[in-house]
């Protein structure tokens, strides 16, 4: 079954990623990983993750790691090439904090 999320149903009003309860928090991290992945990516254009699938056929984890294509609709749609699921479908994602993909990098101090 895919995914089709909105991350602003989950994110705090802040557009930050919500403490407390733990499922959630782990939901809308991954949600913000496909996000950070795609939001970069033109329409019709993909790009490998290092994001695991989340399928179990036959009781074992699935060894894949998902693709993320932003399509000609701006979602972004995240699915296993191992397996074949489509793991989730994400709209609205274009004003998160993730959008323009991973932060700059900064000197350590």
């Amino acid at each position: 079954m895919t995914l089709i999320v909105d991350p602003w149903h989950w994110l705090t009003e802040e557009g930050g990623i919500p403490s407390g309860e733990p499922r959630l928090r782990r939901n809308t991290l991954r949600v913000a990983r496909v996000i950070e992945y795609g939001g970069t990516l033109q329409p019709g254009e993909a790009r490998e993750t290092l994001i695991e699938c989340t399928r179990r056929p036959g009781g074992h984890a699935c060894e894949g790691l998902l693709v993320v294509i932003r399509t000609r609709d701006d979602k972004l749609d995240a699915r296993c090439p191992v397996c074949h699921k489509s793991d989730m479908l994400v709209s609205n994602w274009k004003n998160t904090l993730w959008a323009l993909g991973p932060p700059e990098p900064r000197p350590v101090e």
